[in-house]
């Protein structure tokens, strides 16, 4: 297995710190609002480093942190007239609502800020006594001229070519130095913690140094986040955590890359900002938004349109249809020694690409040919058992690592249905058919006619509409 480590800038072979569990941190969500698609492309990333380590025979032990404490929910919560649980609470929901609904694989730990108070302390006091933070009017912050490898993931300089103007509106000491505490002000209300520290709430870097440190310890075998957290956040993250340990932060650093509309990069502004449920609203399948963004490499910015969302949804209903007439097949006869090879060899060929930097484009190439290898044997309409029970268990292995087919249930008083209409079909009387088929419309799933008046019963993705 390999992985561009964004801390090399090269490809470099996946070696864990530890053989016996990979450590993967990813950073979540700010719980204010509902995210966006461009959030819902890097958590579908995540779910494919998680599936890969997985399906590649690693022990995995993911973290996903939820931002619950920052000025947004802060000041959000206070315009809709709430506390900042239950606030933050309403977000998180709809947050795991959303990643339900692309098939994301839940992570094993999702902790949020305000649970690891205690944690952020602890190195922002240990920070103080090492030398590496200081305390100003408005708070405590670290200064990054202290830490010599400042830099070393972004590029960035210490000071960044700045110093100090007298009189601004921070008390920090370097226009870089960033605040691990801030000291409570008015806008923030009934948010506050005032043992240790001044009265106040911890910064947003820290946070995530606190917990990766807490549920997954010093050093991490993989952190990954969207591009844009390279800096300042992950560079900040490096420079608390090493200073503070003394040892490696992280291994490997993993970052995709951003979403863009129509060729734009989202914003409420130029009115493409879109969420999961936008796309709902277009009655499209989110699952047709998960196979457009593994379509993709996640180091390529990706163009998202819903033209380009319908072409995608189609391809589900195909992938639908394949699967279905698979097992309808006669399974009769020996195994086709040609058959037999092509399932082997894109098999192999599949996991080969996957394992090449989440390279997801090209393993989806060879899931594509299993399917059209699906879609020959049943023009053939028979299959042997041995090709059969092959192909199954490839397209279940493949699906483990894309996670692009979502097991669904057709509820059997529709199979009912549909042979009340096949009769009313045969017997011409195509007005009673039709309302069959609008009975099993409004349950949410369609019937495709096949021959010798046959049919399929698949969930209707609605595409186009």
């Amino acid at each position: 297995m390999q992985v561009y480590n964004t801390l090399s800038k090269k490809i470099e072979k996946f070696t864990p710190v530890n053989e016996d569990e990979v450590k993967l941190y990813c950073c979540g969500p700010t719980v204010y609002d509902f995210v966006h698609i461009g959030n819902i492309r890097t958590f579908i990333f995540y779910d494919i480093i998680r599936r890969t380590l997985l399906g590649s025979g690693f022990k995995v032990k993911q973290v996903i942190n939820l931002t619950d404490v920052d000025d947004k929910t802060i000041k959000n919560s206070k315009i809709r007239g709430m506390g900042l649980k239950e606030f933050t609470d309403k977000y998180t929901e709809y947050f795991f609502e959303d990643i339900d609904k692309v098939n994301i694989k839940r992570a094993e730990v999702y902790p949020r800020a305000t649970e690891n108070i205690e944690e952020m302390k602890a190195i922002i006091l240990g920070l103080l006594e090492k030398g590496y933070a200081y305390t100003a009017d408005d708070g405590i912050y670290y200064s990054v001229s202290k830490f010599k490898d400042y830099g070393k993931l972004s590029g960035a300089k210490a000071d960044g070519g700045l110093s100090r103007i007298k009189n601004d509106e921070y008390d920090k000491e370097n226009a870089t130095d960033f605040a691990l505490w801030k000291n409570w002000t008015e806008n923030d209300g009934d948010v506050y913690w005032d043992k240790e520290l001044p009265k106040g709430r911890p910064g947003w870097h820290i946070e995530c140094s606190a917990m990766s440190l807490r549920y997954l310890g010093e050093t991490l075998d993989i952190h990954s986040g969207a591009v844009d957290l390279i800096f300042p956040h992950h560079e900040n993250e490096i420079a608390q955590s090493e200073a503070y340990n003394g040892k490696k932060f992280v291994k490997y650093w993993v970052h995709p890359e951003h979403l863009l509309v129509n060729g734009k990069k989202m914003s409420k502004s130029l009115y493409n900002f879109f969420t999961l449920r936008d796309i709902e609203k277009q009655e499209f399948d989110p699952m047709s938004f998960r196979l457009m963004i593994i379509d993709t490499h996640y180091r390529s910015k990706l163009d998202f349109s819903f033209e380009s969302l319908r072409k995608y949804e189609k391809t589900l209903e195909d992938i639908d249809i394949a699967l279905k007439l698979l097992e309808k097949l006669e399974k009769i006869g020996p195994a086709d020694t040609e058959t037999m090879d092509i399932i082997k060899n894109e098999s192999n060929d599949f996991e080969d690409a996957i394992g090449k930097d989440f390279d997801t484009h090209s393993a989806l190439l060879h899931f594509f040919k299993i399917i059209d290898l699906i879609n020959a044997k049943a023009q053939k309409g028979k299959i042997s058992l041995m090709e059969y029970d092959n192909l199954i268990e490839t397209i279940d292995t493949m699906n483990g690592f894309i996670g692009v087919i979502k097991d669904y249930v057709v509820p059997k008083n529709l199979f009912k249905i549909a042979e009340e209409r096949k009769s009313l079909r045969q017997s011409g009387d195509w007005k009673e058919a039709d309302k069959k088929r609008n009975v099993i419309k409004d349950a949410g799933f369609k019937i495709i006619d096949l021959a010798n008046s046959d049919y399929l019963i698949i969930k209707d993705r609605k595409y186009g509409r």
